[in-house]
């Protein structure tokens, strides 16, 4: 064998072994820390730094460029109802994660990304495709995992204002107070007047967001290998907008904790988490005293091992137990507690210049038994930096509490189960590297909305591309991708069609430049054409495409004063993402923050 094709398969390998400070680490591929090169799946990163840099005003103002996403039902602007679609999969079958445990929100519905705080995010990973072998239930389209931890020893400030009257505040303080403990405090305010988001329903209203936000954390190193960690996050939302009722107040908290061993050859851990999730609406004429009322909570346990049996592989081992559960709901839905517990095991090795992982998992769900699901993977390691890997996994989503129990649903519902094959195809190169990512997704029981009261099933078969480059030409770094999605009904009345909510094509770039100590970004998206559900009628009906612009500015002042600028929109596109719901036009933001 050439030694070119041995440092090509032992390339990815050897910085897993050696944690290199060069790789980037994460831990969303399989729940311990691990370099992003050993990934045997497609996964993405964003960073502090390239969240400070994109100056985001909500989590979809973040996301909505990565490759395969899709926020196919966006109803406004900032902090109205935003749900994303990951590879044509339904909006509940992206797991969301906060600090790598599942958030309450998705017991009864999926999560709302425009309503969830971005001041507090340190990170975010992304990973694409099935992961159910790992995570279970609802890793149907791939997992977010929204971090808010960091060991970066600073303590910042900083105040935004900007269009449609928008003001925000935050406030953060990570410090290590002694040598083997830190702690974090993360706070932040924002809210906007808007604007009328659905001007044709007799309601000509500024729709407004107000929310807040805390986080707490402490995390404890005993000595080398043992460190104790604990979090809370909360946060407290009051949105307008427009319809029956027209008055949404949220709120939500997440405390977890957790402990960890990280040894040479053995690494384990084991966290419990607790969240609850209420949201409640009214009309505001009507008064308070008219709110509906949803309410409700996950507890989880989980703990892992993992030992590396030598440079070449490791085996990895672990189980988490979950329990759902309907606190309230005002319509007099009741439900019982769901419980649900999981066993998981994966092996991963490597025979230069071919990898090999297979991962295998049953879960035991109290209302629908047993389900094993399964994930493999083949990767390949070829002559000059170049990779191809053939996946395969098994997913499925028991349906939610609501769908089985509301007056709308359907106690009958069998859970969603999917099939997905995959083939990348990846080039990595000093100033540049690609990768080419082909796969079919075919999914039984597929649950939908027929109309604001009725849910139906169906199958649907997912085909799709997706081609992302990133690369470096003189000062600017480009990222830019191209995706294709064709997601078919496979049942009458809708066979042969594509799924609604899904654009079949979707580009995005982005251009970065330092100029003189400035960072300069542009932004371009363009989603194409599709069918969406009307606002006032729920029938389906056909949607533009659109493309829009945004620019940003950051520059540093002094070494701790940093001013920075951004234009949203900058050629004030009229488009819509939700037929009868105004996307914002142009839009620009000034502020500044201050590290001490």
């Amino acid at each position: 064998m050439s030694k070119q094709w041995l440092a090509a398969a032992l390339l990815p390998w050897a910085a897993f072994a050696q944690n290199s400070s060069d790789s980037t680490d994460i831990t969303i591929y399989n729940r311990v820390t691990q370099p992003l090169t050993s990934a045997l799946a497609p996964v993405e990163v964003i960073t502090k730094s390239e969240i400070e840099r994109r100056q985001p005003r909500s989590l979809v103002d973040l996301l909505e460029t990565l490759p395969g996403m899709q926020f196919g039902s966006q109803n406004g602007g900032i902090g109205q109802q935003s749900s994303l679609f990951v590879r044509g999969t339904n909006s509940d079958h992206v797991l969301v994660l906060m600090n790598g445990r599942p958030m309450a929100q998705m017991v009864s519905s999926n999560v709302d990304f425009s309503q969830l705080p971005v001041s507090n995010v340190e990170r975010i990973e992304y990973i694409r495709g099935p992961r159910a072998a790992i995570y279970g239930s609802k890793a149907i389209g791939g997992v977010v995992n929204i971090i808010t931890t960091s060991e970066v020893n600073t303590t910042q400030v900083g105040v935004t204002t900007g269009s449609n009257d928008y003001y925000a505040a935050d406030l953060s303080i990570n410090q290590w107070v002694t040598d083997a403990t830190r702690l974090q405090l993360a706070s932040g305010y924002r809210e906007t007047r808007g604007y009328d988001v659905q001007p044709g329903n007799n309601q000509p209203d500024r729709d407004g967001f107000e929310s807040k936000n805390l986080t707490l954390g402490i995390e404890h190193q005993l000595n080398q290998q043992w460190t104790l960690d604990a979090n809370f996050n909360g946060w407290k939302n009051n949105l307008e907008y427009d319809g029956w009722t027209d008055i949404n107040e949220t709120k939500a908290y997440q405390i977890d904790t957790g402990i960890r061993y990280q040894g040479k050859e053995l690494v384990g851990q084991l966290n419990a988490s607790y969240g609850e999730y209420e949201a409640e609406d009214w009309n505001k004429g009507a008064g308070r005293q008219t709110a509906s009322n949803t309410s409700t909570a996950t507890t989880r346990l989980d703990g892992l091992t993992q030992y590396h049996y030598s440079e070449q592989g490791y085996v990895l081992m672990g189980m988490d137990w979950q329990r759902d559960r309907l606190l309230a709901r005002t319509t007099g839905t009741t439900a019982p507690d769901r419980d649900n517990t999981g066993v998981y095991a994966s092996v991963f090795h490597t025979w230069a210049p071919v990898s090999i992982e297979l991962t295998g998992r049953m879960d035991d769900n109290e209302q629908f038994g047993t389900y094993g699901t399964w994930q493999s993977a083949l990767s390949v390691a070829l002559p000059e930096q170049h990779k191809a890997t053939l996946s395969y996994g098994t997913a499925f989503r028991a349906p939610n509490l609501l769908e089985l129990y509301a007056f709308w649903g359907n106690p009958n519902f069998d859970p969603e189960e999917s099939e997905n094959w995959e083939l990348s195809f990846t080039g990595d190169y000093q100033r540049f590297n690609w990768q080419l990512n082909l796969y079919r997704n075919e999914i039984d029981n597929l649950l939908f909305s027929q109309s604001p009261t009725r849910k139906d099933s169906t199958d649907t078969l997912i085909k799709g591309a997706e081609f992302v480059v990133k690369a470096t030409t003189g000062p600017v770094h480009h990222t830019a991708s191209y995706e294709y999605t064709d997601a078919e009904d496979q049942r009458a009345p809708n066979q042969g069609k594509q799924l609604v909510n899904r654009a079949k094509r979707k580009l995005s770039w982005t251009g970065d430049i330092d100029i003189a100590n400035t960072n300069l970004f542009a932004q371009v998206l363009y989603v194409g054409d599709r069918e969406t559900f009307d606002a006032n009628t729920f029938a389906r009906t056909f949607t533009p495409s659109y493309t829009i612009w945004n620019i940003g500015a950051r520059y540093p002042l002094t070494s701790n004063l940093t001013l920075n600028g951004k234009v949203n929109n900058l050629f004030d596109k009229d488009y819509q993402v939700v037929s009868g719901y105004d996307a914002p036009g142009m839009e620009f933001y000034i502020g500044a923050d201050y590290r001490f």
